[in-house]
């Protein structure tokens, strides 16, 4: 028996989509003998229902057949859910020995493909590998477009992506959502004065201060330049998130960064808006969000204020809070 790690190996979770009981059968006993420590091995015939349990479940693998009993087909599986940005990696199973059908699946997003007939034990163990390593590397670089390279947070499109994710959730579960928009002050200064090889260094304690004062099922990103920006999720009441701005605020200026043997102190305005007490309209929040920051930066250069940095900008009326 050609087992995939053996007996302590990795622990898969596996969905069968084939329309034909008996090689589903025989799927599932080969897939149990070289990988026997899995976590379940899931059937269906339908594209449509494969569809519904790929988006409600977490599957390792998913052995995708090219004709399904309701009409559809493998590639109805692939195409349903190429916008969802599944971890699951999908090995396509087809009796069509024509490698133009093989492609066309590898296009569509499967990892991997068997033809029905010509595979063992040892093929299908090097298959599965295969395809889960295919699929950890494909994930390895979209992780690694999504970070900002300086400082190792999210990047825009990153931040854009999960508020996206986060809004829906909330809407969902009836939940608060915090938005923050972080710009240091004056930054431009001490790149002049010091250079930018120091002030990317500073941008990176400045990142690892903000990282402090959320959680870790926060989003904090790095738009560019000395702008951050941050999503917080499931708030238990709006309060809480300028809590977490006034938080962000002081511990970025609390204490002074060295450099060059000196040490300059830095602050930030940060800008704050609530899901749905602000709007539920995922523009209008980042928008709020960004006036409010800026509305704080103003404020300070107008009345040279001395506390919170942090103020909630009130859209309607123009005045800061």
């Amino acid at each position: 028996m050609m087992a995939i790690g053996g007996e302590s190996g990795p622990t898969l979770r596996f969905l069968i989509v084939e329309d034909d009981a008996d090689y589903a059968n025989y799927l599932e006993t080969m897939i149990a003998s070289v990988c026997p420590t899995n976590r379940g091995i899931k059937r269906t015939e339908s594209a449509a229902e494969a569809i519904d349990l790929l988006r409600g479940s977490f599957f390792d693998v998913c052995f995708l057949d090219y004709f399904l009993t309701d009409g559809g087909t493998g590639f109805d599986v692939l195409n349903g859910l190429k916008d969802k940005n599944l971890l699951t990696a999908f090995v396509f199973l087809t009796m069509n020995t024509k490698r133009q059908t093989a492609f066309e699946a590898l296009q569509l997003g499967a990892m991997d493909y068997l033809i029905k007939a010509k595979f063992d034990e040892f093929e299908l163990a090097k298959c599965i590998s295969y395809a889960l390593y295919r699929k950890y590397k494909e994930v390895e670089l979209q992780t690694s477009a999504l970070k900002d390279s300086l400082t190792g947070l999210g990047n825009r499109v990153l931040f854009e992506e999960n508020l996206q994710m986060a809004a829906l959730q909330a809407k969902r579960s009836d939940e608060n959502l915090g938005v923050l928009y972080i710009d240091i002050d004056d930054f431009k200064e001490i790149n002049d004065t010091h250079g930018h090889v120091a002030g990317d260094e500073v941008l990176k304690s400045i990142s690892e201060r903000i990282v402090d004062q959320t959680r870790e099922s926060d989003v904090v990103a790095r738009l560019g330049g000395d702008e951050f920006a941050a999503v917080l999720v499931r708030v238990d009441k709006p309060e809480r998130v300028q809590q977490i701005a006034q938080n962000i605020e002081q511990a970025i200026s609390s204490k002074p960064y060295e450099i060059d043997g000196k040490m300059v102190s830095v602050a930030a305005s940060v800008g704050a808006s609530v899901f749905p007490n602000d709007t539920s309209d995922i523009n209008e929040l980042v928008k709020t969000a960004d006036m409010r920051m800026y509305g704080s930066k103003k404020s300070k250069k107008d009345k040279k204020k001395t506390d919170s940095n942090v103020h909630f900008y009130n859209p309607v009326s123009g005045d800061v809070m």
